[in-house]
């Protein structure tokens, strides 16, 4: 098989993305709250984990690192207090 040009990688790169978009647009509207905080959790710890490159001063890995975790703390509490909002009511409340 031969290898592709960079153009041709490019070019399958941009279609594997639009088809991504579209997926995302269609289902993020159905995905409750809660999922939606847990995935960007997720793309947080990814981020996390490659955000250091071998030609990074090592200070600036320690404040990236430290904002991310910040930010990775904040969407947990926001996460946590959404899940305390819509825990379900107990069958003493009335309608």
């Amino acid at each position: 098989m031969p290898a592709m040009t960079v153009k041709e990688w490019a070019a399958e790169y941009k279609l594997i993305n639009a088809a991504e978009r579209e997926d995302l647009k269609r289902r993020l509207p159905l995905e409750p709250v809660e999922e939606s905080v847990r995935s960007y959790f997720d793309l947080c710890k990814l981020v996390i984990a490659l955000s250091g490159t071998a030609d990074e001063p090592e200070e600036l890995w320690k404040s990236r690192l430290k904002g991310y975790q910040a930010m990775l703390e904040r969407w947990t509490r926001l996460a946590q207090r959404l899940q305390h909002a819509h825990q379900p009511t107990s069958s003493t409340d009335r309608r």
